[in-house]
């Protein structure tokens, strides 16, 4: 699985798709502080919707910044289907996952070490979207609005809770990229999982649906309006659906011809 790995980073080291990725995170940093504004859409909820308009109406800081800065990250979904077509996709698309998986590795290995990959790259890009934040803020002369050790402890904590959740709908994908063996589908899903939470949920009044609003999850903790029992369970239902997604596509993959 360590090979595995290693193969990965190394493809990705050599690929145009990951720097242009890179680029249009960067980009997107930059010009959500430049202009003060969010792109994209939040699924938080009204307590969550109140504190973030609290925050955009005080005077903007470099925390500000990176507080408002998590309204945005649900555009990184959009971002970040690259990582999963570079990942994992192109075994399917070049045909290359029979020579992969009967080079000694089990299905689970497999699977697995394609999360990993993509766990760390969403994060390794997520921390590359906030820096750009709080670096972009610096330049344009604003004030800290914390102290410099507060100010990375949030770095570090928009970046984990951030990149964790959006790695939650990535492992949905992954389970219906093994199961249909099409890129369309699991894309378009990864896209509209957001809204499609939150549009079954109020269309059919299925309160429980929520837990599975994996950017809401991440929106809400870092701005802290969750209550503490609710942290609890989004985050049993996010570990759990990523166990299930990584478990679940090996046994399916292991039935499946290669």
């Amino acid at each position: 699985m360590i090979n595995q790995i290693r193969a990965d980073f190394y493809r990705q080291r050599r690929s145009i798709g990951m720097l242009i990725l890179l680029i249009a995170t960067v980009a997107l940093g930059i010009v959500i502080t430049w202009s003060k504004t969010t792109i994209g859409m939040s699924t938080g909820g009204e307590e969550y919707a109140h504190k973030l308009m609290e925050i955009q109406g005080q005077s903007w800081t470099i925390r500000t910044g990176l507080q408002v800065g998590v309204a945005s990250a649900s555009s990184l979904i959009y971002f970040y289907i690259a990582v999963f077509v570079i990942v994992i996709g192109a075994e399917y698309s070049q045909h290359t996952l029979k020579n992969t998986l009967t080079s000694g590795i089990s299905r689970i290995q497999f699977i697995l070490g394609k999360y990993v990959t993509i766990l760390t790259d969403i994060i390794l890009l997520t921390l590359c979207y906030y820096i750009t934040i709080l670096l972009t803020g610096l330049a344009l002369g604003r004030k800290p609005g914390a102290g410099w050790g507060i100010l990375g402890k949030d770095v570090a904590f928009m970046t984990l809770t951030v990149g964790f959740c959006i790695s939650v709908i990535i492992s949905l994908g992954i389970i219906l990229l093994i199961i249909t063996k099409s890129l369309v589908i699991p894309a378009v899903v990864i896209v509209i999982w957001p809204i499609l939470i939150s549009l079954v949920e109020y269309a059919f009044k299925l309160n429980w649906l929520k837990y599975f609003d994996f950017v809401g999850f991440g929106d809400q903790m870092i701005l802290g309006t969750l209550q503490a029992n609710q942290v609890w369970i989004y985050a049993g239902v996010s570990v759990g659906v990523v166990l299930v997604a990584i478990i679940g596509s090996a046994l399916i993959i292991s039935k499946q011809e290669i």
